[in-house]
């Protein structure tokens, strides 16, 4: 399977004017905004950036990995290694609410630039920034995206923009169109999410949503997990990968065929079967109770120093340790319900792994990857809306 990075070989000595920019390429900077660059990047281009990270000492320990050969092939790929960082900005804070933020804004030609937003890294602040996603329907973070968006916006006022970003950096781009001032929007070419985690219902039928949804566009694995979690209202297409369920989050090792990526038929039932039970999982517990046990769980990693996920992970005995002492010093009352909440997921998992297979309830689990056709996630998932009907092609095929 050919992927992002054999089209960086394949393709990246054309310019953007002999071929326009496309989805792979807004994926690979969306990548790019993972790299460990900062403020000092600006006005580099990426060929740059990238044969100063290939000197550090740091690099010799990921190369095996795709960021190390992103990193090798950007010098060699002018399409995109030519193209020059405006800015880098990144923020990580615990108060007043968890933020773990970085946007890079780059120059594709003199009209147009992109705001590439990162998804979640290694901290414990990223990742309980993440589980806040899961339950609250907006959150801290989407609206300092907004705010960086307004802020380049201004700064550069004669451009138009793509919005991009991967994973919660994809959310990110979307929620930023939906909530600047009209005249921001207008200059926004696509806001593109790469599995990114989706929308609540109060989110997606805002004023500012529902005007610019038309130009968000989001692209999720057949395998898609953490893409699963919640609503997609806007244009999403399901893209073929061949890797086990559990890498497909990337986007480096999704179907590429020449300028684009390959679409798949639908949606996997492993995909489909995890949608089932995260929804189950949203309704199972109250968001205030599971807000504060995760509050309260976040705030036990501080405590025993714990800062960065590798240090649970790298390490199997000394994470399990580690994780350990941090579980128990918990109260009783909030480790029954973090033990509750393991088990909701496990056991919902269990019971319906076998239901794509089944007829009656095939319909139940969408598979169309345009929702342009039909939602890639039907509404009637939401219990606080039961009057809420099915489409009527599947209520037909429901009889």
């Amino acid at each position: 399977m050919a992927g992002s990075l054999d089209y960086l070989r394949w393709r990246g000595d054309l310019t953007f004017s002999e071929k326009p920019f496309n989805s792979v390429d807004a994926s690979l900077l969306s990548s790019i905004a993972y790299l460990p660059a900062d403020s000092s990047a600006n006005g580099h281009t990426l060929k740059e950036v990238a044969e100063k990270l290939r000197n550090l000492p740091s690099f010799q320990h990921q190369m095996h990995t795709e960021t190390a050969t992103e990193i090798f092939l950007l010098p060699e790929s002018p399409r995109i290694g030519n193209i020059k960082i405006l800015d880098w900005t990144d923020k990580l804070a615990k108060d007043p609410h968890p933020l773990q933020f970085t946007a890079a804004t780059f120059s594709l030609d003199s009209d147009t630039i992109a705001i590439a937003f990162r998804g979640t890294d290694g901290t414990m602040i990223g990742l309980n920034e993440d589980m806040g996603m899961n339950y609250l329907p907006e959150i801290y973070g989407q609206d300092v995206a907004a705010k960086y968006l307004t802020t380049i916006a201004e700064k550069f006022t004669n451009q138009k923009i793509f919005l991009l970003g991967h994973s919660k950096g994809g959310n990110f781009a979307q929620y930023a169109l939906s909530a600047v001032e009209p005249e921001i929007q207008n200059r926004v070419i696509k806001a593109i999410s790469f599995d990114g985690p989706g929308f609540f219902h109060k989110v997606y039928t805002s004023s500012g949503f529902t005007a610019s949804m038309s130009k968000m566009k989001t692209y999720i694995p057949q395998g898609s997990i953490f893409g699963a979690m919640l609503d997609h209202p806007e244009q999403t297409l399901v893209v073929k990968s061949t890797v086990p369920m559990r890498n497909q989050h990337d986007p480096r090792r999704w179907s590429v065929g020449r300028d684009s990526f390959t679409l798949a038929d639908g949606l996997s039932s492993g995909s489909r079967v995890i949608r089932h039970a995260l929804i189950n999982f949203n309704n199972s517990i109250p968001d205030q109770e599971r807000g504060t046990a995760f509050s309260d769980l976040f705030e036990a990693f501080e405590n025993y120093d714990i800062d960065e996920l590798n240090q649970l992970t790298s390490n199997k005995i000394v994470g399990t340790y580690r994780f350990g002492r941090v579980f128990l010093s918990l109260e009783p009352q909030e480790r029954k319900l973090l033990t509750q909440v393991l088990s909701n997921i496990w056991n919902s998992y269990k019971r319906n792994m076998t239901l794509p297979l089944m007829a009656s309830n095939y319909e139940l689990y969408p598979k169309s990857n345009d929702s342009n056709k039909a939602p890639v996630f039907y509404e009637f998932y939401d219990p606080d809306r039961p009057n809420l009907k099915l489409p009527e092609s599947v209520q037909r095929k429901l009889k």
